[in-house]
């Protein structure tokens, strides 16, 4: 195997054995073959590494397995992967996520005659049976054009383009230097995010193909489909942190990671709302200034920081802040 042509593909699992055989098989299924797979059992406690083992036994292509001594989430499994892995190029796979057979052909012509940083495609987002809930083709209409990262990442902060683990493969010097932050509590659940905001923002060229190449399961139990709780709002820091750091130094970038911060915090609040909205608005009125008007949010909220946002948002954001159960009631209605 050509070490320079080759793929890392770095699988963390964690209690999800009825799902990775439909994985294993897209990998088997791959039109190139110059890759290895490493799984990384985050200390499972069901029968996952067994089914792994077992739908691995006919497998054609390279793969070890890790075991994690005990559960430390995605981010340090991914990590522990990324130290392990021998190829010139990475790719992140969530372990019920489905590629097209021409996936792996694609990314490795694109990297080869355009020499891009990192290799990113459309996707889309489908059930455990394989339905499609939504494809974003409207997403990425006008991304084929663009090849500097920074209009990227400008585009990805202004949600004019989405990007997670499973839909961008990096070249391996890319990522030296650059982890998954597993010790900030902070990037609880929005690890991927931060993740490819510091890649992207590391990067100078891109590459883009212009074809679905993977199926994003969203099934029920996973973290994206998990039931509400106030550890989104890992979200807001994680937008305020790249903020504070940007505001001075780049003041561009620094205005799109405000604006996104203060619309994650109506987002978040909104998503609250749908998930307890058998309740009283009283009671759901009285839990948001408890739990998300905190004295930091407020804090985020100030008009100062409000002046990039279209008036729609100023408006929501005046209403929670200041009379919450209103923006409750309005919420239920739209």
């Amino acid at each position: 195997m050509k070490k320079d042509r080759m793929i890392s593909i770095i699988i963390p699992f964690y209690n999800v054995g009825n799902y990775v055989k439909e994985t294993i098989k897209s990998l088997e299924s791959q039109i190139y073959r110059e890759f290895e797979v490493i799984f990384v059992n985050d200390a499972s406690t069901d029968k996952s590494l067994e089914i792994v083992k077992n739908n691995l036994k006919n497998v054609t292509f390279d793969y070890k397995i890790i075991d994690m001594q005990k559960n430390t989430g995605p981010s340090a499994a991914r990590n522990k992967g990324l130290s392990e892995a021998k190829g010139k190029y990475i790719f992140f796979l969530d372990s019920d996520d489905i590629l097209s057979k021409d996936m792996m052909e694609k990314v490795m012509c694109k990297f080869l005659y355009d020499d891009p940083d990192l290799v990113f495609f459309k996707f889309k987002r489908i059930d455990e049976n394989g339905r499609i809930i939504q494809n974003y083709n409207e997403i990425f209409d006008d991304v084929e054009k663009i090849k500097k990262s920074r209009d990227i990442i400008k585009k990805y902060i202004d949600l004019g383009i989405f990007l997670f683990t499973g839909n961008v493969v990096y070249k391996k010097e890319l990522l030296k230097d650059i982890y998954f932050n597993e010790n900030n509590i902070y990037c609880y659940y929005v690890e991927d995010q931060e993740f490819i905001i510091r890649v992207l923002l590391k990067s100078t060229k891109v590459g883009y193909i212009n074809l679905d190449l993977i199926g994003y399961v969203q099934r029920e139990g996973s973290i994206m489909n998990s039931q509400f709780n106030l550890k989104r709002f890992n979200k807001v820091r994680v937008f305020n942190d790249f903020y504070e750091q940007y505001s001075e130094i780049d003041i561009e970038l620094g205005r799109l990671f405000l604006k996104r911060r203060n619309k994650e915090i109506l987002w978040i609040t909104r998503s609250y709302i749908k998930s307890v909205s058998d309740q009283k608005n009283i009671h759901i009125s009285r839990s948001i200034k408890e739990n998300i008007l905190t004295i930091e949010t407020r804090s985020y909220l100030k008009w100062k920081y409000l002046r990039e946002m279209e008036a729609k948002h100023k408006i929501q954001i005046f209403l929670l802040k200041y009379f919450p159960y209103l923006y409750v009631r309005i919420s239920k209605i739209i």
